[in-house]
């Protein structure tokens, strides 16, 4: 391991030649919106900044989930390229989930043998939630928000000062870990003044058995389809106990505050990538608490989409307690809302408890009636629903499938089977009282126990089956942990059904989001998409008193 000294005669001895800084994205597609945030910001500062992409599959892709090969692990040549990408910079970063931290383990010690006179840095969510692991393997890790704390730290990186005073990290340093304080999170009117999210200006993506290209519009169209995705707003007024937001709060409780820039720099970042990419024709948002922000705040914000953007959009944050009838809902589909995903989780009170979840079954059941009343003029709604939770009794699996079985349709589910991210509050939990999960890298998109339990839980998706059969079939439901029958066959059936009519929905709006490709691309070059949307679809209108002024 290198200390800091040593670095700093590496630094001398190539003092005058220019620094190179090398960054990677290890992830399942294209998706991490806090690192292309964070590597924007970073080639403001220092143009000498190279930026990559590492895939490790695509989730997006229908087909290859339903043939469970949507994702999966690198191979030896491609840990070897993704070091040998790394190796030819002065300075590394890398960003990960925790799922991949394995992978990024091994790279890092493959950079280490390739270049070990490169100083590498850990960011990304592992390495807030887990820096206890991150740094064992990295000389420096980022606890928080690394924009302004990685400029702190480059600054003295280049000029030969003591840079394990910067804050926001932890570092390495003769055997002993310096942990810093993080700064305070970034102000609105500091959110302003970003630069645009990375958008296909010079980064690179790794392609197994063809090494690193620049990346174009077939990569946004293979990973993403017909797709933008952004976050707008930051913080989450939750404390679940499953979430990593859970750590952002340990370290500044103003996280549970929403932050987020003015509706007017949103709104010019999605012009531009559409600029890029005419093709665009569906703009998600993945904030973790979208409806919490307030009606002004919307109302500004849809009235700029709707006059300048005008394509629909997707909200995936929602939390059933900022449900109301306060307009919002009804705000928003006027402005071309037409896909929502809300966290659901569980049906039993008991099993939300212990996530912390604030929300009570009335409530949910509330929100699910006000998105109903829509149900014309957009997709299913997407509900999260989190299984083999090793808790769980027999009466809270049963709930669970009573609330998808009575919900109001058309719905679809985001079926999560439980893994518990390390370090987090429900780590420690389940720790305490000695029970485990399988480990965060297990796929929760693909590795379900396949019981009568789960099965049920697909199936509802796209049939709800007579009473009786319901009745006789729940009968043989029994918690993941119970000792159980297991109907494989049967469980792909279901499985297909689900994802066969998930698919459908977006067939029916035009939304390629989840069949990428060029598919999308052809219906939207030859005006299929546009006419659809302008002839076939319902717009929804919102009444002449309420509309955006």
């Amino acid at each position: 391991m290198l200390d800091i000294q040593y670095h700093y005669v590496c630094y001398r001895r190539r003092k005058n030649q220019i620094m190179k800084i090398r960054l990677i994205c290890v992830e399942d597609g294209l998706e991490n919106y806090g690192f292309r945030k964070a590597s924007a910001f970073i080639k403001t500062i220092h143009s000498q900044t190279e930026i990559a992409y590492v895939p490790t599959g695509n989730l997006r892709n229908i087909l290859k989930v339903l043939m469970e090969k949507a994702a999966g692990e690198l191979g030896d040549k491609d840990i070897h390229a993704a070091a040998q990408f790394l190796a030819e910079g002065d300075l590394i970063g890398i960003s990960s989930m925790t799922q991949y931290s394995k992978t990024v383990h091994q790279i890092i010690a493959k950079v280490r043998k390739l270049n070990p006179e490169s100083y590498i840095i850990w960011g990304g969510i592992h390495a807030i939630v887990y820096p206890e692991d991150a740094i064992k393997h990295a000389d420096a890790v980022c606890t928080g928000e690394g924009e302004f704390s990685f400029k702190i730290f480059l600054e003295l990186f280049k000029s030969g000062k003591d840079f394990t005073t910067a804050p926001g990290f932890w570092f390495r340093k003769d055997n002993n870990i310096i942990k810093n304080r993080n700064l305070p999170l970034m102000k609105p009117e500091e959110m302003d003044n970003l630069p645009p999210l990375t958008y296909q200006d010079g980064e690179y993506i790794y392609h197994r058995d063809k090494g690193f290209k620049l990346i174009n519009s077939q990569d946004f169209r293979n990973y993403g389809g017909l797709m933008y995705g952004t976050i707008w707003s930051i913080g989450c007024p939750l404390h679940c106990t499953f979430c990593a937001n859970t750590k952002f709060i340990e370290y500044d409780n103003a996280y549970r505050r929403l932050r987020h820039s003015k509706p007017r720099t949103i709104v010019d970042e999605i012009k531009r990538a559409i600029r890029k990419k005419p093709w665009i024709s569906t703009v998600q948002f993945f904030d973790d608490s979208f409806l919490n922000l307030r009606y002004e705040t919307l109302e500004e914000f849809c009235k700029l989409y709707k006059k300048e953007v005008d394509i629909p959009f997707f909200v995936a944050g929602i939390v059933p307690n900022y449900v109301r009838n306060d307009g919002k809902v009804p705000l928003l589909i006027d402005a071309g809302l037409n896909r929502l995903r809300m966290g659901i989780q569980s049906g039993s009170e008991n099993i939300l408890e212990f996530y912390k979840r604030p929300t009570k079954l009335h409530k949910i059941k509330e929100a699910t009636e006000i998105f109903n009343k829509y149900k014309k003029y957009t997709m299913p709604p997407n509900y999260d629903i989190i299984l083999e939770n090793p808790l769980e009794t027999r009466e809270d699996t049963l709930t669970t499938l009573d609330l998808i079985y009575n919900m109001p349709r058309p719905y679809s589910l985001n079926i999560y089977a439980l893994r518990v991210i390390p370090n987090t509050t429900m780590a420690k939990d389940l720790e305490e009282i000695g029970l485990k999960t399988p480990p965060i890298d297990k796929n929760y998109f693909v590795d379900y126990a396949r019981t009568i339990g789960n099965c049920l839980v697909f199936v509802l998706t796209f049939w709800k089956i007579p009473k009786w059969l319901y009745k006789i079939l729940s009968k043989k439901v029994y918690p993941v942990q119970t000792k159980q029958k297991q109907y494989p066959i049967l469980f792909r059936l279901c499985r297909a059904g689900y994802l066969i009519k998930r698919e459908l929905d977006h067939l029916r709006f035009m939304d390629f989001t989840y069949i990428p490709g060029n598919l999308g691309y052809y219906f939207w070059k030859l005006g299929i998409i546009r006419f659809w949307k302008r002839f076939i679809l319902k717009r929804y209108n919102m009444p002449t008193q309420n509309k955006i002024r």
